[in-house]
């Protein structure tokens, strides 16, 4: 190749939780938040990218932010540490900065002749400041509180940690143009160009280490910077000949990217420079909204309603305006509506949480069963030692059948409310509960009985039994149960069907190993149930 990598253009991680992401990186560290916009493969979780002043390639730290991911582990085959250039005079402002935060870190230690603090972000990741006589000259993040002169410069350096590093080593020098440095211990380093921060990446030789496994505290994928789309494609088609998986070249909007394994198991993306943070958003405002690839924007109010409330660390504002974020009050019921994206999709799913939950809970469920479906979420109005119910119980499985009556005339004339409200059809709501609302819907269902067009229950038990049961003929239910469920026992759940049977409605039940808890199968049950009784 007649071109070169430039350097380092970013790292991915993966984070847990995007308050705590942004109260690190933002504010503890001082980055500053140069996007907030979402995972254009999983539209409905975050995506942060943190940097310098405008997000310049090489101070790039990104965040995808996995609420339901599992803990990763660190190990052979990930980069393991993230480390970010101060200047060589500001160690003892960070010690300093750390102890004032509560940040656990290690005694600085020396690493090729530089001075390195380590510590880790709320999800466990390495993190090191590395205090460099050259760090990177780009303009660091001047307003959130931190001192210019002490200010993070960038990405000095990545650590790959692998099995073993020769053939790391090779496609970094023989193909990508890194220069072996030198070799401290285990660790071998490499650099472009005459090196400094930015352009430097370390591999750790650990062949007794465990395996890596990529999840929430795990760095993703690392990327390297190509100058435009020229280059880029050059370097596919040479990655391509070495007989590398690569990916199409692919928009993320802000920079185009190619991605490949390499020998070790890491992925690695080719990123452009161009055309940056600043192509939908004016320097000043950079990452004050919620900013969409143009394919999304037509589901924007469906995403903000979706994601999860945040504020930004030095404002205390949101990056999320819309009215659809937040709760709505009015109708007698805390809850969130989401309309149908698509004009063509009749049905409302009424989401109703279990205790403790509230009306942010089953969104997601709600997307994964109807895709683009109409969303009606309530919190329930009964409060349980500061939990949200939808009615009162005395104990465990004994209710109070007196508020569990008055509750559920009073959701289904919140339904029919919010259905002339809104605009959804009346006739078209399928209730989606889970234990404790799961009960409610079975109340409705014996109470109310067209309020509702389907139901899909998880958990349910028999709340009660009125003395004359309804006529729900033509009322398909879903009902999934848990074999070693401790709260709702077989016989209980056979008791449900046969009541909704002889009541005439048409039922179907499926039966999980696990327990109470919902899992990954009861959802796909369900969701395929849908397809089949919902046109």
């Amino acid at each position: 190749m007649s071109q070169e990598i430039l350097g380092i253009h970013h790292v991915t991680a993966i984070a847990s939780d995007p308050q705590k992401n942004l109260n690190f990186y933002a504010g503890f560290l001082g980055l500053r938040l140069v996007k907030v916009t979402v995972n254009f493969d999983d539209p409905e979780t975050y995506h942060f990218y943190y940097g310098d002043e405008l997000g310049r390639p090489g101070t790039i730290m990104t965040f995808f932010v996995w609420s339901d991911a599992p803990k990763g582990r660190q190990g052979t085959g990930q980069a393991t540490i993230v480390s970010f250039a101060i200047p060589q005079a500001s160690l003892g402002y960070w010690i300093e900065r750390c102890i004032k935060y509560g940040i656990r870190y290690e005694s600085p230690e020396e690493r090729f002749g530089e001075s390195v603090l380590s510590f880790k972000d709320p999800d466990g990741l390495m993190v090191e400041l590395v205090a460099t006589a050259n760090p990177q000259t780009s303009s660091p993040w001047s307003t959130s509180g931190i001192p210019a002169e002490h200010a993070i410069r960038g990405i000095h350096t990545i650590m790959l940690c692998e099995d073993g590093y020769e053939l790391t080593a090779k496609l970094l020098t023989e193909t990508m143009g890194w220069n072996f440095q030198q070799q401290e211990g285990n660790i071998f380093r490499y650099q472009i160009g005459a090196g400094g921060s930015g352009k430097i990446v370390d591999v750790r030789c650990a062949p007794d280490f465990w395996k890596g496994a990529v999840a929430v505290g795990t760095v993703h994928h690392v990327a390297w910077r190509t100058r435009n789309d020229e280059e880029q494609e050059a370097w596919r088609s040479a990655i391509a000949k070495l007989g590398f998986n690569v990916t199409p070249i692919l928009d993320r909007q802000y920079f185009h990217s190619v991605y490949f394994q390499e020998p070790g198991g890491i992925i690695f993306e080719l990123a452009t420079d161009a055309p940056g943070f600043t192509v939908d958003e004016a320097p000043a405002e950079l990452g004050t909204h919620l900013m969409l690839p143009p394919w999304l924007e037509k589901k924007r109010q469906r995403i903000e309603a979706i994601l999860p409330s945040l504020y930004l660390p030095q404002t205390g504002t949101s990056p999320i305006r819309s009215s659809n974020h937040r709760p709505q009050t009015q109708l007698g019921f805390t809850h969130r509506f989401i309309p149908a994206a698509e004009p063509n999709i009749p049905y409302t799913l009424l989401l109703l949480h279990g205790t403790g939950g509230d009306e942010t809970d089953l969104l997601w469920l709600g997307e994964e069963l109807i895709p683009d479906a109409g969303i009606l979420s309530p919190r329930g109005q009964v409060l349980e030692n500061g939990m949200p119910r939808f009615f009162r119980r005395l104990a465990e499985g004994i209710f109070d059948l007196e508020d569990l009556k008055f509750r559920t005339h009073e959701l289904a004339n919140f339904v029919a409310t919010a259905a002339d409200s809104y605009g959804f059809e009346p006739d078209r709501v399928v209730a989606v509960g889970y234990s404790n609302g799961a009960n409610i819907a079975v109340s409705m269902l014996l109470l109310r009985p067209y309020t509702l067009s389907a139901a899909v229950l998880f958990r349910p038990m028999v709340p009660l039994e009125p003395s004359q049961l309804p006529s729900l003929t033509g009322i398909p239910i879903f009902i999934a149960a848990g074999r070693n469920d401790s709260i709702v026992s077989p016989e209980e759940t056979e008791r449900l069907v046969k009541i909704l049977q002889t009541a005439g409605a048409d039922v179907t039940l499926t039966w999980h190993p696990g327990g109470h808890a919902l899992s990954g199968e009861d959802v796909q049950a369900a969701k395929q149930w849908l397809l089949t009784v919902i046109s």
